[in-house]
């Protein structure tokens, strides 16, 4: 059922540039928080397509999406996906429940001692290790446990950031990724297909996963990085849900403080996305 009618819908659509914005870290939608009394909730928009039969597919493998993720043990809020008319296109909304900034995991990182470092990211890296070890292995299933995408709420992690679904081949991941992004037309024009597969490859391959966390976490805390990177192999190194080759192909990649791709950060430009910039001083590893 949807969180709020068509008619609180257009209302708040209407005034939503006096509504809080919650960050500027977002590709596809910048998400604002909104108040229904003292209950507050995220309201993101996407890009409106003249495309009716791809806004329903999107739809309905968001709600798909969302019960493969809880059955593979990832808590998500309360959330729901719709569509509206917008001229002759439809335009895709998801309103979720909030939290606050507080419990923005990111958030969270950079405010940490070094014992609540070490247990948030292990949080996360077990996070990581169970969805793998629970998904449907007959589904192709991608996952992105950044730590934007993340909420710390009464000690337990939360995932709210289900767009775009990812119940399907990393292919079909790739165009839709385009299809919706604000930037879509430049970026065809400018990168292959293929190489889109520098930012998706961290949402199908364990590795990249781990590599992600670990990246984002260093440039969050550069001071720290030597740190994070030595914990992060412990962690690796002592997992008992890790095969042996998992763990050579992560160790690998944890060396150095692991950088975002070119792609990334002309996606980061496209978007004026505010997030950190690499380490460019070698750390030993």
């Amino acid at each position: 059922m949807p969180l709020f009618t068509k008619d609180e819908i257009d209302a708040i659509i209407s005034g939503l540039e006096s509504k809080e914005k919650v960050s500027d870290l977002g590709y596809f939608s910048r998400p604002f928080r909104i108040y229904r009394g003292e209950e507050a909730f995220f309201i993101k928009l996407y890009l409106p397509v003249k495309n009716e039969r791809l806004v329903t597919y999107i739809i309905n493998n968001h709600d798909e999406y969302i019960k493969k993720l809880k059955t593979a043990g990832i808590r998500i809020p309360e959330t729901s996906i719709i569509s509206r008319h917008t001229g002759n296109n439809h335009q895709i909304i998801i309103i979720q429940d909030s939290f606050r900034d507080g419990e923005l995991l990111r958030n969270c990182i950079i405010k940490a001692d070094q014992e609540e470092l070490k247990d948030l990211l292990t949080k996360v890296f077990s996070e990581i290790v169970q969805f793998l070890n629970r998904k449907d292995r007959e589904t192709d299933i991608g996952f992105h446990p950044t730590l934007r995408n993340y909420a710390l709420h009464k000690g337990d992690l939360w995932y709210f950031d289900t767009f775009p679904p990812m119940l399907m081949k990393q292919r079909d991941l790739n165009r839709l990724i385009l299809r919706m992004s604000p930037h879509g037309g430049l970026l065809k024009k400018i990168i292959p297909l293929r190489f889109i597969n520098k930012v998706t490859d961290e949402y199908y391959n364990l590795d990249k996963m781990f590599i992600g966390i670990v990246g984002s976490c260093c440039r969050l805390r550069p001071d720290d990085a030597d740190k994070i990177l030595t914990f992060s192999r412990e962690y690796v190194n002592h997992s008992d849900l890790l095969s042996a080759e998992d763990k050579e192909s992560i160790l690998q990649l944890l060396k150095k403080p692991p950088r975002l791709s070119k792609i990334w950060i002309l996606i980061r430009k496209l978007s004026g996305n505010t997030g950190r910039p690499n380490i460019n001083t070698p750390i030993s590893a």
